[in-house]
């Protein structure tokens, strides 16, 4: 048991001491960076926690030592008493029988025996009983000695164990506070990391989605045509919406990054395709639900989600204003609204670039 105990505390003291090297010291530079190091620390909290359980394992096992011992030194110490008491009454016996010999004199007796035995045979058989039965109390009380040997050296033995396993209850109490605290202290570093992670996550969406900007203004002024609000026809995809519920970017409330612009509408309403162009999906879109896209050339479509019901076909030419569709809440909804969502070359970008919203 000792030695498990030591090398349970040796691993101990090891991954307490790897814990400054996990600590973030040098902050990461990007996401990737952070979630590697929430990582390392996740997998040495499922380190620490096995641990634990090994604590607890050894604590519950030199509790029903400490238990056992303490029942065994109990039991053997009422051994020893009931061998002193019965050595007692044996002495006892014996005493009263030798001053009664004492008072009445051998020969006495030696007659008595003579005169109550009516044949030879029976003298002798009297005599034997009576010095057999001095013989067994002795050998009782020699007996009875050797009991209460062995249980005053039983109860020093589970005493003995009764101490050593209370001294391991508390190595192995102590080790499962310790881990418990440093486990604790790196799960609010755990936290901390996933928030920062968080945090990274949307810098570095807001700086790609900023360098998309640039990219598609440096192709606007090459000549690249893409469509831009009012100026090139588009019309508002759902007139009759009541309020915007959701921008396009990082929604704390959802708590990711948003593609595009959420309209909330009564359930029915009319859904506008916003621009002239080509119905090149009408179906079921996963978690948008009822969806219909419009393609409008030069890599511009927009999308249409969580519809009621579609109102186009695969194929159909439509114009500005053209009814694709009516506001439902199919798919991943809380509520009857449009989800509108401009993408150029497959990248969600800013509606309000293209429609005045």
């Amino acid at each position: 048991m000792r030695a498990f105990s030591s090398l349970f505390l040796s691993c101990l003291l090891g991954a307490v001491l790897a814990l400054p090297a996990m600590a973030p010291e040098a902050h990461a530079v990007t996401s990737a960076e952070k979630q590697a190091e929430a990582d390392n620390i996740s997998a040495a909290i499922d380190r620490l926690q096995d641990k634990l359980n090994e604590a607890t394992a050894e604590y519950e096992r030199s509790m029903d030592a400490y238990e056992t011992a303490t029942a065994a030194a109990a039991d053997a110490s009422a051994r020893a008493k009931a061998a002193n008491k019965r050595i007692g009454e044996l002495q006892g016996m014996l005493g009263d029988r030798a001053v009664s010999m004492y008072k009445g004199g051998s020969s006495t007796n030696f007659l008595e025996v003579v005169l109550g035995a009516k044949t030879f045979e029976s003298f002798l058989t009297s005599w034997d009983a009576m010095q057999m039965i001095a013989d067994q109390d002795a050998g009782m009380i020699e007996e009875s000695k050797q009991v209460r040997a062995e249980a005053q050296q039983a109860e020093e033995e589970f005493t003995r164990q009764k101490a050593t396993a209370a001294e391991e209850m508390g190595t192995a109490k102590a080790a499962q506070d310790e881990i418990k605290a440093t486990k604790t202290s790196m799960e609010a570093e755990l936290a901390k990391v996933t928030e920062e992670v968080a945090l990274l996550q949307a810098r570095e969406e807001e700086e790609r989605m900023a360098a998309e900007e640039a990219a598609k203004r440096q192709q606007a002024s090459a000549g690249v045509i893409v469509p831009s609000g009012m100026a090139n026809g588009w019309v508002h995809p759902c007139p009759g919406y009541v309020a915007i519920t959701t921008e396009f970017g990082y929604s704390s409330w959802h708590g990711y990054w948003h593609n595009g612009t959420d309209l909330a509408a009564p359930g029915g309403t009319p859904i506008l395709s916003s621009g002239p162009g080509t119905v090149s999906y009408v179906g079921w879109y996963g978690g948008g639900g009822n969806t219909v896209i419009v393609s409008h050339g030069s890599g511009v479509r927009t999308i249409y989600m969580h519809m009621s019901r579609q109102a186009a076909t695969v194929g159909q030419q439509v114009s500005a204003g053209t009814v694709i569709g009516y506001v439902g809440t199919t798919g991943q909804s809380t509520g009857n609204h449009l989800h509108f969502q401009v993408e150029v070359n497959g990248t969600p970008v800013n509606a309000r670039n293209y429609v005045n919203l």
